[in-house]
């Protein structure tokens, strides 16, 4: 077993952590880069789960389009989340999701209407779409599961042996309604040193394709497109390296994920992070555009 020593209540960490995506459909091109300065600290234990809390310290934005700056406010709302991790590391439970509603429904919802006012049309869809998924628990956990940012905190998971392992990765929804099986393989390695020690995570992935519907993800094309001769061959990459210190506390981590069909159509994630101290915490936060607390 590795020899890892788990946080105490009050161990923090600091990180940088940023995102890109592509998305490519016919000659449409669509991209954003988010940066975010967030802290995790380890606030207690219950039954063998560990729970954390996550806050946004500040956020960058780059990217034109109005669902990149909705996201962004979401990133406001939903700060500070306190997250249950269970005995492998992966997501259990949202402690505090009545709050975050409570938030909602008295005062953040009427300053996104008012911040929004010249949306001609989808504020009310995509406030009601926020509502629903507030008062929906599983769905709310659901959405932090899929491949963004939040995997960097969900996969330390230590107990197994040294070494390489095959594992199973379901991203329900990331086409829409079609699901993305992925087939990982998963390699633990350790490091020592003189009074030091560290071990990494190293993930490669492709598609399952006994999991994946083909027929579905076709029909999805189709509706994009117009065509029916469109061909449902979709090729996966998916890259992962992962850095962590004797104390379960992540050093550094890529993660990157691309489906394509062809040259018409491609969805690239890629996501960086990197533990900070607090003079280039403040550093960053001084040069971001985007409040981390409600604005006008």
């Amino acid at each position: 077993m590795l020899n890892i020593h788990r946080p105490k209540p009050g161990d923090e960490a600091l990180y940088h952590l940023t995102s890109a995506n592509r998305t490519i459909v016919g000659g449409r091109l669509m991209e954003f880069v988010q940066q975010k300065v967030v802290r995790m600290k380890m606030i207690g234990e219950d039954k063998g789960d560990t729970i954390y809390e996550y806050q946004l310290l500040a956020q960058q934005l780059e990217g034109t389009a109005v669902i990149h700056e909705w996201a962004m406010d979401m990133e406001i709302l939903q700060s500070p989340l306190k997250i249950v991790l269970d005995e492998a590391g992966q997501l259990k439970d949202i402690r505090n999701l009545f709050e975050i509603r409570e938030k909602w429904e008295t005062s953040y919802v009427t300053h996104l209407r008012r911040k929004y006012k010249h949306m001609k049309e989808g504020l009310e869809e995509l406030i009601a779409a926020t509502d629903a998924l507030l008062k929906d628990k599983p769905r709310f956990l659901q959405s932090l599961q899929g491949y963004s940012g939040w995997r960097f905190f969900f996969q330390d998971n230590f107990d197994g042996q040294p070494g390489s392992h095959q594992q199973h990765l379901l991203l329900h929804g990331f086409f829409g309604q079609v699901d993305l099986p992925l087939s990982v393989e998963a390699t633990w390695t350790e490091e020592y040193g003189i009074g030091e020690y560290s071990c990494q995570l190293e993930t490669k992935g492709k598609l399952d394709e006994s999991k994946f519907d083909r027929k579905m993800f076709a029909r999805m094309l189709k509706d994009l497109t117009g065509m029916f001769n469109v061909s449902a061959q979709l090729d996966v990459s998916m890259e992962e390296q992962l850095q962590y210190d004797k104390q379960h506390w992540l050093l550094a981590g890529e993660l990157y994920l691309e489906t394509k069909v062809a040259d018409w159509y491609s969805v690239a994630s890629a996501h960086v992070l990197e533990r900070i101290d607090t003079a280039r915490a403040d550093e960053l936060k001084k040069n971001f555009n985007v409040a981390a607390a409600p604005t006008a």
